[in-house]
């Protein structure tokens, strides 16, 4: 066999590098598509930008038994839920620099800061405005993964890392573009939690955006019944006290 001349070696080589280019250009092009289109299907991206704050009334359904739970968010500022089970007030409050919790059924009977580790995983709830709305600027980065199949349908799947270092991978409707499905791996209690929810009843609000009013946990399944945009909220109930 004869030796490959430097040449070659390099048209080789170049090849390569334009077949990379080319893959990495293509899965660039098709995750913005994905994602420029999920963005439209739920209203659009200035529509979002001017949800500024959100009030959430709902109910955790578990075992035949409904949890009611009121969630109040500023964007980027705080983001508290309270709920109520047999008399008891289960609290959990977030803001960028730190995070509460009270659970009596856990051994929290009132509120206790959380650790770092668990605060991070949860820093991204503070975003109001749909993680995927304006990503690149929020400084999150976006990974194509190809199609998979999932209960006999194909998905669309996406990994989104934001800034904060928390890794989430979604699955895409081939032909809402709504997300179905959110993997993602949460802290709770010291350990760490692998989540899956599935994403249902999407519906749309008085100022034109989409959101799901059901998330399948598998064991749980919470029920929004009301959302009011842009409600002033006093961030005195962020303060952990």
């Amino acid at each position: 066999m004869g030796k490959i001349k430097p040449t070659n070696m390099k048209k080789l080589l170049l090849s390569a590098f334009v077949l990379f280019t080319a893959v990495i250009s293509l899965s660039a092009q098709t995750v913005d598509e994905v994602i420029n289109k999920y963005v439209q299907a739920i209203g659009g991206a200035e529509k979002w930008s001017k949800v500024q704050s959100l009030k959430v009334e709902g109910q955790i359904e578990v075992q035949g038994i409904a949890i009611p739970f009121t969630m109040q968010a500023v964007h980027m500022k705080g983001m508290r839920v309270d709920a109520e089970f047999q008399g008891s007030k289960i609290i959990d409050i977030t803001t960028p620099t730190k995070g509460w919790a009270q659970n009596p059924l856990m051994g929290k009977t009132s509120l206790e800061e959380i650790p770092a580790d668990e605060l991070k995983t949860k820093l991204d709830e503070l975003d109001v405005q749909d993680e995927f709305v304006n990503y690149k600027e929020k400084g999150s980065t976006v990974e194509y993964l190809g199609k998979e199949e999932d209960e006999g349908a194909s998905y669309h799947k996406v990994k989104l890392t934001t800034k904060n270092g928390n890794e989430k991978t979604y699955y895409f409707d081939l032909n809402t573009f709504l997300i179905y499905k959110e993997e993602t791996t949460v802290k709770q209690q010291g350990q760490e939690i692998k989540q899956s929810v599935k994403y249902l009843d999407y519906q749309t609000l008085e100022n034109g955006i989409k959101m799901a009013f059901k998330s399948d946990m598998g064991m749980m399944m919470m029920v929004t019944k009301k959302v009011t945009i842009n409600p002033t909220i006093d961030e005195a109930i962020f303060s952990g006290k």
